[in-house]
């Protein structure tokens, strides 16, 4: 669907979605060995499948997601029965933290683990660089505006790639992430003005934020996407 803005400049349509419900939480209250490969809940393949059926007028003409297991059970859910291919690219892939690190941390320490984001050096969880992350995630996505064979895309990732995709659009970096939350299976709309001629991005207009098919008044959950892990954990560990 070809857009044009005002000024004649080319406008082009991001929908930036995160994952759908997952757990990171065994049996026993423990966080989970591997969180790479976690698969969707059955409440976080219902939560795609809403949002599939919401948004199944959007003539999305390309999709891009991260290379884990639940960014691409996610996009599979949401784009059902649409004849377009779903490209799979670890650039866009969540923050890793540090085992240890992340075994000796309080919960009230993973409840807030990105609150530190915009600090110079500050690495997650004891592992992957916040400035590197925003670093590769920025690249991946300037290459993908420089492919101009698309102009709506859905675009699936996670929580914390997805406030740097944000942060991106507002120009505002790594200071706005820990103001940003991104409830499962949300998506944002970003539109993207490039020059019709040379390509190049004249303007970012964040049009939607952290809109969830299945809770649009934010009524059914107060607590942030990391609090919800740490809560689940509580409990866990309190049965």
């Amino acid at each position: 669907m070809l857009r044009t803005a005002f000024d004649g400049s080319r406008r082009r349509r991001i929908y930036l979605f995160r994952h759908g419900d997952v757990s990171y939480v065994d049996d026993y209250g423990n966080r989970v060995a591997d969180s790479t490969i976690v698969p969707l809940t059955p409440w976080g393949r219902e939560q795609a499948t809403m949002t599939g059926k919401a948004l199944a007028n959007i003539p999305f003409d390309r999709a891009v997601v991260s290379s884990f297991p639940r960014s691409v059970e996610t996009a599979a859910l949401i784009l059902a029965g649409r004849d377009i291919e779903i490209e799979q690219d670890p650039a866009f892939v969540e923050f890793q933290g540090d085992s240890n690190a992340r075994n000796d941390m309080s919960l009230h320490e993973l409840a807030y683990s990105f609150k530190d984001a915009a600090v110079p050096g500050a690495r997650y969880v004891g592992g992957d660089s916040f400035e590197e992350v925003n670093a590769r995630v920025v690249t991946a996505l300037e290459r993908l505006l420089a492919e101009d064979h698309w102009d709506t895309l859905a675009l699936v990732a996670h929580g914390g790639i997805n406030r740097l995709v944000i942060g991106w659009a507002f120009d505002t970096g790594l200071a706005t992430v820990p103001m940003i939350d991104q409830n499962t299976c949300c998506f944002n709309v970003i539109d993207v003005d490039t020059h019709p001629e040379t390509g190049t991005v004249i303007r970012k207009l964040v049009r939607s934020l952290n809109t969830a098919v299945y809770d649009i008044p934010k009524e059914g959950n107060h607590l942030l996407s990391l609090e919800q892990i740490a809560m689940r954990m509580k409990k866990k560990v309190s049965a």
